[in-house]
């Protein structure tokens, strides 16, 4: 439960001090760098980054919208991410999977349906492919660099999956 909470209160703070970037059609939401690490941790790491993001689109310029789109969104790549740490394990590969699965899930979910769709904010295929670009970056930096600095300094390389 607390890494839950620690989680919840790191993304939602990332997304509110920083919310120029966080939000709408060009953005690059740095507290994405956390949502790599469900494919190393437990459920417990899910259930803290949807939190996290339901607090921080509390204050979206999208409303109740974005407070359900876009947790939704991230309950749906952070269960696919932990479910392929549990099918493949700590592999390379994994790491690519969970940067390139999370970025088109958020160019589906944010680019193309909330805003393409419900907020009328453009074409949602070109919004799909901006979202999608832009949220590899963060996603890319939490896979390569944040994943395997968790697993090698706090859990030792032990395996992490309940």
């Amino acid at each position: 439960m607390v890494t839950a909470v620690v989680l919840a209160a790191t993304y939602a703070g990332l997304v509110l001090v920083l919310p120029g970037v966080s939000y709408g059609p060009f953005q690059v939401r740095i507290a994405d760098v956390l949502s790599p690490l469900p494919y190393v941790m437990g459920l417990e790491s899910v259930v803290g980054l949807t939190l996290g993001t339901l607090v921080a689109n509390i204050f979206s310029p999208y409303g109740v919208w974005d407070m359900a789109v876009g947790t939704l969104c991230t309950f749906t790549y952070t269960l696919v991410d932990w479910v392929i740490g549990r099918l493949v394990g700590y592999r390379r590969l994994g790491l690519v999977l969970v940067a390139v699965i999370n970025s088109i899930v958020v160019g589906l979910y944010i680019g193309a349906l909330l805003i393409g769709v419900m907020a009328g904010g453009g074409d949602p295929l070109m919004l799909f492919l901006v979202l999608t670009a832009e949220s590899l970056v963060p996603m890319s930096i939490g896979s390569f660099v944040l994943v395997p600095a968790i697993r090698r300094y706090i859990f030792r390389g032990e395996p992490l999956i309940n």
